[in-house]
């Protein structure tokens, strides 16, 4: 139902008046309920009229099965990675919908099939307001796949929690989340906020955080958590021949995961202007872009790419298009970095996602690049997309390959 994707409550409300199924699922198994929870338009602040309008659906939805709004049934129905449309909301950041599904009822433990939780989606979404939301409701705090990251983990260094990461961090600390647990490669959250440069997050965390082993408790400090991120790197590479630690880690399976790792969390969105500047310059350039590509000059193509989204840096198409021209040029940095922008203005551009995989893929990041692949595919009508499937089973093969050569 297209309309709860786009939060439009009075035409969800008129097709459901005419025999919409409300507990119809779509081929990832999302009904329409987890659409409108999950909808682009529901992430902003509580008091968003965008934000009132998804919840309006969500209500509507609710009230159009069997039980009514308070039908647990409808509340727990789960897609088929497991997501509720509680877990739906959180993802997106959707503040007013988590408050809304969790006060009717939803289960704030339930967690994905990965075992990802409540907490660490709504830290991820980047948004304060959404993970408070969660965790007043009884999100837990350590809910994580075994061996992962904690949500303190995410919120102290994912690329998406960049501009709220200490207020995020503040929010699960003050949720009485335990800052000691450490994710399968040892790391604390202290050391994932250090390695991506976060240094007041750093500073926040220290303070609550246990010395490392052999770190008396006057030397535990931000040098202290630095030193040992740098010596986890040189212990990776390690038995590798020698070399510096940096070189050592990626030339062993691990290390170059981890190096893959930092890259990816460390590569952020390019900003993205509110206002089309020129847009007859912006389409002539997009044009001239494609034909350059087509021909096989990526050179150009990036130029012209730019060109255009300096005219109109709204448009995830070009972003997309200027991710693919720099996979051409092995810039896999910047690739992502684009691909990511795309992904940010629209979420369900699945070009985006693919040329997310494909960079991660290319940068080491095999496990990263599986769940890029994995999560286009739970985009609406894509299950079956090819392209990701393809690039799904091909990181999936590459990392296993990877720890083979151990």
């Amino acid at each position: 139902m297209a309309a709860a994707d786009y939060g439009k409550p009075d035409a969800v409300k008129c097709l459901l008046a005419l025999g919409a199924d409300a507990s119809a699922k779509s081929n990832n198994g999302a009904a329409a309920t987890h659409r409108a929870a999950g909808s682009a338009m529901a992430g902003g602040p509580v008091d968003d009229e965008a934000s009132k309008d998804c919840v309006r659906c969500v209500k509507h939805l609710l009230e159009a099965q069997e039980g009514g709004v308070d039908d647990t049934a409808a509340l727990e129905s789960a897609a088929d990675d497991g997501a509720t449309p509680f877990l739906m909301a959180c993802s997106r950041g959707a503040e007013a919908s988590v408050e809304f599904l969790a006060s009717r009822g939803a289960n704030a433990a339930a967690t994905l099939k990965s075992g990802v939780g409540a907490a660490s989606l709504a830290a991820a979404s980047g948004n304060p307001g959404a993970l408070r939301a969660a965790l007043r409701h009884g999100a837990p705090t350590g809910s994580r796949p075994v061996g992962g990251m904690t949500a303190l983990h995410i919120a102290a260094s994912h690329p998406n929690t960049a501009a709220r990461s200490l207020e995020l961090v503040g929010c699960l600390l003050d949720a009485k989340a335990d800052p000691n647990v450490a994710d399968s490669e040892g790391l604390k959250a202290v050391h994932a906020a250090a390695a991506v440069g976060r240094a007041a997050v750093v500073d926040a965390l220290v303070s609550v955080t246990s010395p490392d082993d052999g770190c008396v408790d006057g030397e535990w400090n931000a040098s202290a958590v630095q030193k040992t991120v740098q010596a986890k790197l040189a212990a990776m590479g390690a038995g590798a021949g020698g070399g510096s630690a940096a070189a050592g880690a990626a030339s062993s399976p691990e290390g170059a995961a981890l190096a893959a790792m930092q890259v990816s969390k460390t590569c952020v969105p390019h900003d993205v202007p509110t206002e089309v500047r020129d847009a007859e310059a912006a389409a002539r350039t997009k044009r001239e872009g494609d034909e350059a590509f087509i021909a096989g000059n990526a050179a150009v193509a990036i130029d012209k790419y730019t060109k255009s989204l300096e005219a109109d840096g709204t448009n995830e198409k070009v972003w997309a298009n200027r991710a693919a021209a720099k996979l051409k040029l092995r810039d896999y940095v910047g690739a992502l970095r684009d691909a990511r922008t795309a992904k940010k203005i629209d979420c369900e551009y699945v070009k985006a996602w693919f040329r997310e995989g494909t960079a991660l893929t290319e940068l080491g990041d095999f496990e990263g690049a599986a769940l890029c692949f994995f999560e286009g595919m739970q985009v609406e009508g894509q299950s079956e997309n090819p392209d990701l499937k393809r690039g799904f089973d091909a990181a999936i093969k590459k990392g296993r390959d990877a720890m083979s050569k151990k």
